[in-house]
């Protein structure tokens, strides 16, 4: 497996699959872009929300509802020991929950917020942290660009040895004009809304905010698919690190860079001017000595390579490829045959690669995977026994034993 592979987590065959079946988007062009990101130091005054240890919930309870006011009167309501509850009070004193006015407890503003919003919140002063925004806007990104076993900004020396890759597709870097806007520091802590902040990975609160002069500039390398919708509107849609699912945020900061977008159509104006597409089927086919098969042009401009049963196979093309995107640059074809049949067995080869080595797969599971794959084969969606019989019939009897396990025809073992 190649760098490029091990960076993202689909091949671009994949990503395109997942447009043009899950999605709903036709699939013209690919591109693959290094979008610059702000890595952002800061320094602030942190509040966390945590949950309360069991002890702690109730007294703060009683002193926001019940009218409690000392110690003693905290033991003798929630029947506890003195000794006990006084170590619990002189904890939350320390954490600023509680404060003590002549002889009288109460709970503080954060206290009373803690208790309203079931949530043991705690401040960390002098806290440090890195926080990451998309330059081209500085729009803060999500907490699901901030899981370190996914995601992997690049600089430096990893960004040039992608740039030099010769993996296709090859990777642009796109870049920025203009240096960190110090307003999104502020603006991001002047967010209130609960849901936006834990989903921009904020604390509950961040004040004081200070920028420790370490705005260092990354890249985050993307798929972008641009298509046409079943409406026949044009749209794109933006597959990173994150997962298997187009990524929401990232689709929208690609759609209103103006820059980027200028760029991209000015790209596939030029790729669809010297027909980059059609010549990279026709060398396709010409490497797989093939040449007496040509390409044909669909509605969308795409190319199509339809070839015959006999073409596929063990000493041919893998039927697992029927179906199937070739990319080529920022260029790609689907590859098809016209037999119904032989998608059929195309259909089996596909399952029994998904649950080859004994791999164990829930009813549901195999049954959307077997919906997603009639689609993309242009068949009528077969239920598991019939899906069996195929399977006992091709040959694929590690497949059948499953199929026949999922069906409810045999017992598991």
């Amino acid at each position: 497996m190649n760098g490029v592979q091990r960076l993202m987590p689909f091949p671009p065959e994949r990503v395109l699959e997942d447009a043009a079946v899950e999605r709903g988007l036709a699939p013209t062009r690919l591109h693959a872009l290094l979008l610059p990101v702000w890595q952002v130091e800061i320094r602030a005054t942190v509040t966390e929300g945590e949950d309360f240890h069991l002890i702690d919930r109730h007294l703060e309870r009683g002193l926001a509802y019940g009218g409690l006011t000392t110690v003693a009167e905290l033991a003798v309501f929630f029947a506890l020991e003195e000794s006990l509850v006084a170590q619990a009070v002189r904890f939350l004193t320390r954490t600023g929950h509680i404060a003590e006015h002549g002889g009288r407890i109460a709970l503080t503003a954060l206290g009373l917020r803690s208790v309203q919003d079931d949530r043991r919140y705690v401040v960390t002063r002098e806290d440090r942290r890195k926080l990451y925004f998309e330059a081209l806007s500085c729009t803060p990104l999500p907490r699901t660009h901030y899981d370190e076993r996914k995601v992997t900004p690049l600089a430096g020396e990893a960004v040039q040895k992608l740039l030099n890759s010769k993996q296709f597709p090859r990777f642009t870097m796109v870049s920025v004009m203009t240096g960190f806007d110090h307003g999104a520091l502020t603006r991001l802590a002047a967010q209130t809304d609960r849901e936006q902040r834990d989903r921009l990975n904020l604390p509950v609160a961040l004040d004081q905010v200070q920028s420790m002069g370490g705005e260092d500039l990354v890249h985050l390398p993307v798929h972008v698919v641009r298509g046409l919708r079943e409406d026949g509107r044009s749209g794109l849609l933006v597959y990173s690190q994150v997962g298997s699912e187009p990524d929401r945020d990232l689709t929208a900061v690609i759609e209103r860079a103006d820059g980027i977008m200028a760029a991209i159509e000015a790209e596939e104006r030029e790729a669809e001017h010297h027909e980059a597409s059609l010549r990279a089927a026709e060398t396709w086919l010409a490497q797989q000595g093939l040449e007496a098969h040509r390409p044909e042009r669909r509605g969308d401009g795409t190319y199509s390579v339809p070839l015959p049963p006999s073409a596929y196979g063990a000493d041919g093309i893998p039927l697992t490829r029927v179906g199937s995107y070739t990319v080529r640059g920022s260029s790609f074809f689907h590859l098809w045959c016209p037999d119904e049949n032989l998608r059929k067995r195309a259909l089996l080869a596909r399952l029994d690669l998904r649950l080859g080595g004994g791999r164990r797969a829930t009813r549901a599971d195999v049954e959307a995977y077997v919906d997603r794959l009639a689609r993309q084969l242009d068949l009528a969606v077969p239920d598991l026994r019939r899906l069996r019989r195929g399977a006992e019939n091709t040959g694929y009897q590690g497949l059948a034993a499953q199929l026949a396990r999922l069906a409810g025809d045999q017992e598991p073992r």
